[in-house]
């Protein structure tokens, strides 16, 4: 455990983990040992940022229909960005809650994550998995298409006329990214990650766990995450290129730690999701990944998993002492680091997305 003392005192009060019958109860816990990582918190503006941006949402997207409406508001998902993002400017969390829940409908990370077959017609009487994320709605030709419109928004987003609501509301998120500073690499960033549902072999060429890991990486937008803690807490920005360059190991862990422990908590609605989509659904879950990797079954594949992301805790603290944090920032920096990783945890044991 990093020593409490070894981290500035945060400005403005912490808001404590709120109490939670879910997580005692979860079907995972008997297979997930505690973390070796700090209890995560929540922003102190938690709740109306929560409201306000669910509002937003709600009102302004185009929705398939009401129960995918219902499901998305009773998973609570700016929650996840408000554990990751506890003690960022209120403005700038806030931002980054619209433009990740946004991503999140526009991409494939709304689950089931994997490769479906397009155009499957329902069979009589089988009741398919809903979806709600939009490209995994279209085709990849439509996808490079809004991926493309999206381009020429961030090169020219004064010119750039909305045509649809996709790009109305990226237009308007954008627009405010952009008149912050720091915030291109963001949505260069972002439109990366897209382009990845553009790909006819997006999650088909995988061969190795090692593989998987770089993909999922990018495919669920980690380095998004990783730019926005240091965006939403403007004094971090002040790093010079040499720290931040310390810090990439630090973020590598982060990243992978965060994407596996989240296949980990899907994996069963994902197994459940492929299967009723039939033959040709492939699964992009890093549970089935390493199991086939090692010819194993699913239950001691989910089970490698969870040690390789508690080894991951124990890597990070180690790498933490080993560098010998200097000065306020760097601290700040690492803390941060540490509670995206709690923070992502933490939504995981509470949502009843993965349920």
């Amino acid at each position: 455990m990093i020593c409490q003392t070894l981290f500035p005192t945060i400005s403005h009060p912490e808001t404590p983990l709120p109490k939670s019958n879910m997580s005692q109860d979860h079907p995972l816990r008997s297979i997930i040992p505690p973390t070796l990582l700090p209890e995560p918190i929540l922003h102190p503006d938690h709740q109306e940022i929560s409201r306000e941006v669910i509002t937003y949402l709600v009102d302004t997207w185009d929705w398939p229909s009401a129960r995918t409406k219902k499901a998305f508001i009773s998973w609570n998902l700016p929650e996840v960005v408000l554990f990751m993002f506890p003690t960022g400017v209120k403005s700038r969390v806030k931002l980054a809650c619209e433009f990740l829940l946004l991503g999140f409908l526009m991409d494939g990370s709304v689950f089931p994550h994997y490769t479906q077959k397009r155009k499957k017609k329902k069979e009589k009487g089988k009741k398919l998995t809903m979806f709600i994320d939009h490209f995994d709605n279209q085709t990849l030709l439509q996808n490079s298409s809004t991926v493309s419109r999206l381009q020429l928004l961030l090169s020219s987003p004064s010119t750039f006329t909305p045509s649809n609501k996709i790009e109305s509301m990226h237009s308007s998120i954008f627009t405010q990214f952009l008149s912050l500073d720091s915030s291109l690499p963001i949505l260069q960033t972002y439109i990366s990650m897209l382009q990845c549902h553009c790909l006819s072999d997006r999650g088909t060429n995988i061969s190795s766990f090692r593989t998987y890991l770089s993909f999922r990486e990018i495919d669920v937008g980690m380095p998004i995450c990783s730019e926005l803690m240091y965006w939403t807490e403007p004094d971090l920005l002040k790093l010079t290129t040499t720290q931040r360059e310390k810090l990439r190991p630090l973020e590598r862990i982060a990243n992978y730690h965060v994407s596996i422990l989240n296949d980990v908590f899907s994996f069963d609605r994902e197994w459940k999701a492929a299967r009723e989509q039939g033959e040709g659904a492939v699964m992009v879950n890093g549970v089935m990944v390493l199991s086939e990797e090692l010819g194993v079954g699913v239950g001691v594949g989910r089970g490698v998993c969870v040690g390789i992301v508690r080894g991951w805790e124990t890597e990070f603290l180690g790498l933490v002492e080993e560098m010998g944090l200097e000065g306020e920032l760097m601290k700040r920096a690492v803390k941060g680091i540490e509670r995206r990783m709690a923070g992502a945890e933490g939504y995981s044991w509470r949502t009843r997305r993965y349920l």
